[in-house]
C-alpha cells in the first residue's frame, strides 16, 4: 500500500477512523476532504451527523445480521483498548436495556458471548416502571474529544486535510492525484455527484444534553435485543436513552423520526425526553431537582434502506484515470459501535484490489501501536 495515494470523503467518525486505519497500514498518502471539519462546523449542516451523535456501544445487530454483527464486535473490543487513553474521551461503565416485561420469546443476544460482565439486570437496578432487564460493560464517548483525537492521530501519521465543498466525487481528485477514493460522505451521499444514492433517508435525533456526573451507567428502553429502525410511530416516540460522558456531561434521547429533515428544535419534545428519562434513570433528579440543561441538539442520523453500503468498484473519471471507488456509508445511528469494523472492511477490500494478501490483524496491529504511543505521549 506504500504507493497508493488515498484520499477519503467525509471527516465523520467513518470518514476519520477509515483514514487513520489506512495510514497504519502504510499508504503513501491519505486526504481527508470534506465540506467541514471537526473543528468547525456548522451546528445546523444537516449532512454532519457526527459531532451531534450521543455515542455510546449499544448493537442493533439482529440475531441473523451477521455483517453487522462483525463491524460492532470488532469495534468493541477497539473501543475497549482505546478506552485506557484518557486522551481519547472514552468511558467504561455498565450498560443497560430496560423493557417493561421479559419478552415472552426472550433469549440471550447475540452479544452476549463475548460482552464483558454479561447478566440480567437486578431489581435494584431496574426503575419502578420497568420489570425485566439486562446489563454487561460497555464504553460510551466524549464525541468532541473522541473526533478531535481522531484526527490528531491522522494528522501524526502523516495524513493532511482539505475543507471544500464536494458536489462530485471527481471534485476531489482536482486536488489530489488519487488513485483509490473512499466514499465516507453519510448523508452526503444522497446528493453527492456519481452517487447519488436514493436508498439514503435521514432518521431524525433530538437530544437535551445535561450536566449530571452522578449518573455512572449507560441505558437503553425500547430497544428491542435484535435490531431497532424505528419502524412505527409508536416505536420512535419511545426511543429513549441516557449517555454519560466522562466529563459530567449527559446526553438524553431522543427521537428517531424517518423522513424528518428539520434541524429546529421542538421544546414539547425535549420535555418529553427529559420526563421519559427521568423515569428510567432516577438519579437524574438530585434533591428533588431536574439537572442543569447545558444544550439542545439536532442531528439528522444518515440512515439507508437496506443499511450501510460497503462496497467496492473501479470508475473511469472524466480525465480517462481509472480510480478505485470504495463506498462506506449509511450507517444511521450505529457510526460509532461500527466504526472499527467498518474501516477494517475497507482496508480488507483496498489490500484484495491492489492485491495485497490477507490479513486478519489488522486492529490489532492498530491497537498495539496507538495504545503504546499514547502511553508515551499526550496526543
Amino acid at each position: 500500500m506504500e504507493q497508493q495515494t488515498i484520499a477519503v470523503l467525509g471527516s465523520g467518525v467513518q470518514g476519520l477512523t477509515t483514514a487513520l486505519l489506512l495510514l497504519h497500514q502504510g499508504a503513501k498518502k491519505v486526504v481527508v476532504i470534506a465540506n467541514a471539519s471537526v473543528a468547525e462546523y456548522d451546528k445546523k449542516d444537516s449532512c454532519f451527523a457526527s459531532p451531534k451523535a450521543g455515542a455510546n456501544w449499544q448493537t442493533f445487530a439482529g440475531d441473523n445480521d451477521h455483517r453487522l454483527q462483525e463491524y460492532d464486535e470488532a469495534t468493541y473490543y477497539t473501543l475497549w483498548s482505546l478506552s485506557f487513553l484518557p486522551q481519547c474521551g472514552i468511558m467504561r461503565l455498565p450498560g443497560f436495556q430496560f423493557f417493561d416485561e421479559k419478552p415472552a420469546d426472550f433469549k440471550h443476544p447475540w452479544y452476549s458471548r463475548f460482552v464483558k460482565n454479561y447478566a440480567y439486570a437486578t431489581a435494584t437496578d431496574l426503575p419502578p416502571s420497568k420489570k425485566f432487564g439486562i446489563k454487561y460493560e460497555t464504553v460510551t464517548m466524549n464525541v468532541p474529544q473522541y473526533l478531535t483525537w481522531l484526527a490528531s492521530r491522522v494528522k501524526a501519521m502523516g495524513g493532511t486535510f482539505i475543507v471544500k465543498k464536494l458536489n462530485h466525487w471527481e471534485d476531489a481528485l482536482k486536488d489530489v492525484d488519487a488513485s483509490i477514493v473512499v466514499n465516507c460522505t453519510g448523508f452526503g451521499s444522497m446528493k453527492l455527484g456519481g452517487v447519488e444514492d436514493k436508498d439514503m433517508y435521514p432518521a431524525r435525533g433530538q437530544v437535551v444534553i445535561v450536566r449530571a456526573p452522578q449518573v455512572q451507567r449507560t441505558i437503553g428502553s425500547a430497544l428491542s435485543l435484535g435490531s431497532y429502525r424505528g419502524n412505527s410511530a409508536e416505536a420512535e416516540a419511545k426511543v429513549t436513552y441516557v449517555i454519560p460522558r466522562e466529563d459530567g456531561l449527559v446526553i438524553l434521547g431522543g427521537t428517531y423520526q424517518k423522513g424528518n429533515h428539520s434541524m429546529e428544535i421542538d421544546q414539547t419534545t425535549a420535555q418529553n425526553i427529559m420526563e421519559r428519562c427521568v423515569a428510567i434513570c432516577p438519579e437524574l433528579v438530585v434533591n428533588g431537582k431536574l439537572p442543569e440543561i447545558v444544550e439542545h441538539s439536532v442531528g439528522l442520523r444518515p440512515a439507508r434502506y437496506g443499511d450501510c453500503r460497503l462496497d467496492s468498484q473501479y470508475l473511469k473519471s472524466s480525465t480517462g484515470k481509472d480510480v478505485l471507488f470504495v463506498n462506506n456509508y449509511g450507517h444511521g445511528g450505529y457510526g460509532y459501535q461500527s466504526s472499527w469494523g467498518c474501516a477494517q472492511s475497507v482496508v480488507r477490500m483496498v489490500r484484495r484490489a491492489i492485491g495485497i494478501s490477507h490479513d486478519d490483524k489488522i486492529l490489532t496491529k492498530l491497537l498495539k501501536e496507538t495504545v503504546a504511543a499514547g502511553k508515551n505521549a499526550k496526543l
